[in-house]
């Protein structure tokens, strides 16, 4: 069927391009290529636009205001709006611009936002590495508004985003299905390691490996850590106290400095610890720690930066013999049910769980045991406050969350119900 002022056009490449020219409301507007500004590629569909921008005409809207082409074009722009308007931090602008500038524009980013498919986006999704679930996710957190926007502005009828799987952020996988190494083995090859890391620019050797340390000895989070600064820290306490602003919980936690971060962190003068580290290149500085240790992985597996709060809490538990709910705390979780209203624990007790893990992975296992064989520390009173049902069911909730072994788990019981 034809339609006024609406023609196919041969184009140079040997495509078909729908143009159209009109006259409206006394006024004649040029031809223009309905096919590149919109993607439209049959007659019938540049009616139905066409309709839709002369009902925007009488609205006092004005047609063909160039617009972004591509989808790197509309993001480029939506990253722009969201800094100028305060909306996203320049932190949070930062590591957005990096994650879509690495896993999005190189496959789909050159293509117009009527041409992108769900299988486009799944081929996105499916070659970033299993481990990164939350990573994952943030495909579709990106690129969801920019499709949404386009169909309330008429460009669009559907969002190909929906259909995306939804993945569950981090690696539920036990840590002994991917290492072949025990938790203890990691820490200690870790801390054995960390030295040796070679950096690519000698002015971050300092930031770099103090930066892994504090990861290794604090097990806090990661994007956590990169935020802390100098104001945050109180040196003659070698304590460090991360105000609700910079954490995930949105509580105020305080832990100690680990002594071989001590130098570095006094010479810091103002600011943030960490100035040069941004997040996404966290995860490959640590898996380029992982190749100069002698831990053994399961094909195809690894484990990341954040997998350092299981393996904390692990060795705290299992092998300092600490008490789970003090191993909890120590990792700055909530605490769930009647603990979080009765237990709360001092600055001596963290820093006393902190010192056993420091010690059991810096030293011998001789040197350990002759340590607190013959040092016996009394840091247990608001701990024995807890019933033994409560602690029970926290060596449960770690055994479901892998943090502990079935075997662990049930030696662990085993001592309960023996009390």
């Amino acid at each position: 069927m034809a339609f006024d002022g609406i023609t196919e056009k041969k184009m140079k490449n040997g495509k078909t391009a729908i143009m159209v020219r009109f006259k409206y409301d006394g006024k004649i507007y040029p031809v223009k290529n309905f096919t590149k500004l919109y993607g439209i590629e049959k007659p019938n569909e540049a009616k139905k636009k066409l309709d839709q921008i002369k009902v925007g005409i009488s609205q006092g809207i004005k047609p063909f205001v160039i617009t972004p082409f591509t989808l790197t074009d509309v993001w480029k722009k939506r990253l722009e709006t969201k800094r100028t308007n305060g909306k996203w931090s320049a932190e949070t602008c930062r590591n957005y611009g990096y994650f879509f500038n690495k896993h999005i524009e190189p496959l789909i980013g050159n293509f117009k936002l009527s041409k992108i498919t769900y299988d486009d986006l799944k081929e996105v999704v499916d070659k970033m590495p299993t481990i990164q679930g939350g990573s994952k996710n943030r495909v579709q957190k990106l690129i969801y508004p920019i499709f949404d926007d386009a169909i309330k502005n008429g460009i669009l009828n559907h969002n190909p985003c929906k259909y995306l799987e939804v993945f569950k952020s981090g690696n539920d996988t036990n840590l002994k299905h991917r290492c072949k190494n025990s938790n203890l083995v990691i820490a200690r090859e870790l801390y054995k390691a960390i030295p040796k890391y070679k950096v690519h620019q000698k002015s971050q050797h300092q930031e770099i490996i103090n930066y892994l340390f504090l990861v290794l000895f604090s097990a806090h989070r990661i994007g956590e850590l990169l935020r802390l600064t100098k104001e945050m820290v109180i040196i003659e306490e070698e304590l460090i106290i991360a105000p609700e602003t910079i954490t995930k919980t949105k509580q105020k936690y305080r832990f100690p400095i680990p002594p071989i971060c001590l130098d570095y962190i006094k010479n810091v003068k103002s600011g943030l610890l960490f100035p040069t580290l941004q997040r996404p290149s966290i995860y490959n500085i640590f898996q380029r720690l992982l190749k100069i240790t002698d831990l053994k992985f399961y094909d195809g597996e690894t484990i990341s930066p954040h997998d350092i709060r299981r393996v904390m809490m692990n060795v705290m538990v299992v092998q300092c013999g600490i008490d789970g709910i003090l191993a909890d705390s120590c990792l700055s979780h909530q605490q769930k049910g009647s603990t979080k209203h009765y237990v709360g624990f001092e600055d001596i007790h963290i820093r006393e769980a902190y010192e056993k893990y420091w010690d059991k992975i810096v030293l011998t296992d001789k040197e350990y045991d002759e340590k607190y064989n013959k040092v016996v520390k009394e840091f247990t009173p608001i701990v024995s406050t807890i019933s033994n049902d409560e602690k029970l069911i926290k060596f449960h909730e770690m055994f479901k969350d892998g943090l502990l072994t079935k075997e662990e788990f049930i030696e662990k019981k085993k001592a309960l119900l023996q009390l």
